[in-house]
């Protein structure tokens, strides 16, 4: 067990380094100590919770700290959420003693297995946490089968403590605290024996001497940093955390375009009847109009692939940009715009409706993860994550590339957004959507036929421009 003082040090620890997560919306706060992690992720939980609304989400089980904090007698949690049905919005409490602070315990069954660990509603909350600007903690164990998921989902980890375990790939790191150090004993005072007068002399001016030889080693030590530091000070200020870096040079980094790609949309992101049919009436700018998504009206018959032959030549992979619970809210600004393969899918899951946002076509999952590292270095995703979409409902082919922009604007002017990529013989394939599986474009294959648009589901081919 480990001991009360050491836990409050590390609430506090929480509390002096929530800065750095300023500019993050969700992470991944672990440590093989559960104890520890629960500390830092409530220190840092409160002090961010003096600007904005925070959630702490329990993944060890139950964990003493946050239990003691819950306010009501409502048993259910996370597991409940994830694995029944429950409303976030319920299983989300008031902690006591913070009102903009709010958790979400582990619930009436078990949550350290990959079931929750690896779910993929996790990015879908991220998301909405990302588009609120409001704070999700995870706390969680990295020995636990779906952790390396997990922190893929949510997109930011904190590893807590001094045991080592190793960050899944293509998750940013933040500032991985030292443990707190205890007090230094005070040392002990021993009586010396008196020199006499000459000796007294003769080492006061050897005292003199050393002191200055000292200085000018100081001086110079301190000349030969100054230099250093003026060389590599913009590297040094690129590798600081954005709250460090902006403190020091007082100035803000230019903002993520992910925490503004979207207005705000409720953290219980259940489709209701009604917001479902007044968004399947939302077009572009132009007034042009899609029909209602699956969940509020029947659906057509099953599509079949028509180039099974291509799917080992599949663009599959893409970078997972947004999601969000309305086709207004999920539509990329202009700078996202601009990008290769944006494609906006609807995807129905149970009774929830979702708008899916990704960026790019790549072969390979190299490619891809090469396109995700340009986008961060560009801020414009903040930390993404790799999808596999190889489905794609095809509008057209053998379009020459001069047309393309024109085919492309000619689509957007009925509310369809489309993309195309690049063939072998120099034509392009113009596609809109991008699915895991057949049955995912179902739902918009029937919007496109209401506009007497004949859709063709094919594995999509091709490069980006």
């Amino acid at each position: 067990m480990t001991p009360l003082g050491l836990t409050d040090s590390w609430e506090m620890e929480g509390r002096r380094l929530a800065p750095l997560l300023d500019g993050i919306c969700a992470v991944v706060v672990a440590a093989t100590d559960g104890a520890l992690a629960t500390s830092m992720a409530l220190g840092i939980a409160q002090a961010q919770g003096l600007r904005r609304r925070v959630a702490v989400a329990d993944l060890l089980g139950e964990a003493p700290a946050i239990e003691a904090l819950l306010t009501g007698d409502d048993p259910h949690g996370i597991s409940d959420s994830f694995l029944y049905g429950v409303s976030l919005n319920k299983i989300a409490r008031p902690m006591r003693g913070a009102d903009n602070v709010f958790l979400m315990p582990s619930g009436t069954e078990a949550v350290a297995h990959d079931a929750v660990y690896a779910n993929e509603r996790w990015r879908r909350l991220a998301a909405g946490f990302h588009q609120v600007g409001a704070l999700l903690i995870v706390v969680a164990n990295p020995a636990t089968p779906g952790f390396a998921e997990l922190c893929g989902y949510v997109g930011a980890l904190m590893p807590v403590g001094d045991t080592v375990f190793p960050t899944p790939p293509g998750v940013p790191r933040i500032a991985p605290p030292a443990p707190p150090q205890p007090e230094p004993p005070s040392p002990t005072a021993w009586p010396t024996p008196r020199p006499n007068a000459a000796r007294a002399r003769a080492a006061a001016a050897e005292d003199e001497s050393s002191r200055t030889r000292r200085l000018i080693a100081i001086v110079a030590l301190l000349g030969a940093i100054a230099v250093a530091v003026g060389a590599y000070w913009p590297q040094l200020v690129a590798r600081l955390p954005e709250p460090v870096a902006a403190l020091i040079t007082g100035r803000q980094r230019e903002q993520d375009s992910t925490a503004v790609v979207v207005p705000p949309t409720p953290m219980d992101t259940s489709v209701r009847s009604d917001s479902a049919q007044r968004d399947s009436l939302l077009g572009d700018s132009t007034g042009a109009m899609l029909p209602a998504p699956d969940s509020v009206r029947p659906a057509g018959p099953p599509l079949a692939v028509e180039n099974a032959a291509d799917s080992a030549a599949a663009a599959r992979y893409a970078v997972y940009f947004a999601t969000a619970n309305t086709r207004a809210a999920a539509m990329p600004d202009v700078r996202v715009r601009a990008l290769d393969a944006v494609a906006i899918s609807p995807v129905a899951e149970g009774n929830e409706q979702w708008f899916r946002v990704t960026v790019g076509a790549s072969g390979t999952r190299v490619q891809a993860e090469s396109l995700l590292t340009r986008l961060r270095a560009q801020k414009i995703v903040g930390s993404g994550s790799i999808v596999s979409v190889p489905f794609a409902l095809r509008l057209a082919r053998n379009v020459t590339p001069t047309a393309v922009p024109t085919r492309l604007a000619e689509l957007a002017s009925r509310g369809i957004i489309a993309y195309a990529l690049l063939q072998p013989d120099g034509s392009a394939t113009v596609y809109t959507g991008a699915f895991e599986s057949p049955t995912q474009a179902t739902p918009l294959a029937d919007s496109l036929r209401a506009l007497r648009v004949a859709p063709v589901l094919v594995y999509r081919t091709g490069r980006a421009f």
